[in-house]
């Protein structure tokens, strides 16, 4: 059988992080029935192979995503990352712009950078309480960009997690026509295994969240006369930045 380019990319993740074909993710959780013990044992392990491997994971996620139709930029630190993405910003002559309000742009300046450019974020925190839904609707569909962090990243797939909640609208990773999300390293998982486990884990202590958005490049849809459109259903380009 022919070897793909799937599956030569996935033999050198494999071999990078020391995994034979077919063999279980280490200490995953694979069926239902685990303790709930073993489940919490199974998360240990799959936090331990994210910390163990974060530089292969990283290398893995940044080909995989380019492959999957994210624009990939990687950066060494929390201000260059900032650069980047209101570089991206200004590229696109983008005015209306929406972050999250996550506490990852505790540590990176994105306010500062895009307002050193001269665009100024039209919503900078957005979901906290009080929030008033009908004006964060209009103020996404309004933006021209979405900026968010990633709980997680896929390696197989270029995947991004996320699971909204206070300070996290779906809005702005969907609404507007450029998605960009910052990702830092230690948050890649292997592949959706992985994610399962951990996110099993998190209902089984109580702190899962209600829902989670797996985007995996811009929104395509094949529908219409049967040509590969961008930018039906969500954003026509993702960017994805990657800090380490």
């Amino acid at each position: 059988m022919a070897i793909t380019g799937r599956d030569a990319f996935l033999g050198r993740v494999r071999e990078a992080l020391r995994r034979s074909p077919g063999a279980p993710p280490a200490d995953a959780a694979t069926h239902l029935g685990l303790s709930s013990d073993d489940v919490a044992s199974a998360a240990d392990g799959v936090r331990r192979e994210m910390a163990e491997s974060a530089d292969v994971l990283l290398d893995a996620v940044a080909e995989s995503a380019a492959s999957a139709g994210w624009k990939v930029r990687r950066v060494g630190s929390p201000e260059d990352a900032a650069d980047v993405v209101a570089a991206i910003c200004a590229e696109g002559g983008a005015t209306r712009v929406l972050r999250s309000d996550q506490d990852i742009f505790d540590a990176i300046p994105v306010d500062a950078a895009l307002e050193a450019r001269g665009v100024t974020p039209g919503i900078a925190a957005v979901g906290q309480a009080g929030t008033d839904i009908p004006a964060l609707k209009q103020a996404a569909f309004d933006s021209e960009v979405g900026i968010t962090g990633v709980d997680y990243a896929i390696a197989e797939t270029g995947t991004v997690v996320l699971h909204p909640r206070k300070g996290l609208s779906r809005l702005v990773s969907l609404a507007p026509g450029r998605h960009i999300a910052i990702l830092n390293r230690g948050d890649v998982l292997p592949s959706l295994d992985e994610l399962f486990t951990l996110e099993r884990a998190a209902y089984q202590d109580g702190t899962l969240e209600g829902s989670m958005n797996l985007i995996s490049g811009p929104s395509r849809t094949g529908d219409i006369a049967a040509t590969i459109v961008d930018g039906i259903h969500g954003p026509f380009e993702v960017h994805l930045v990657i800090v380490g």
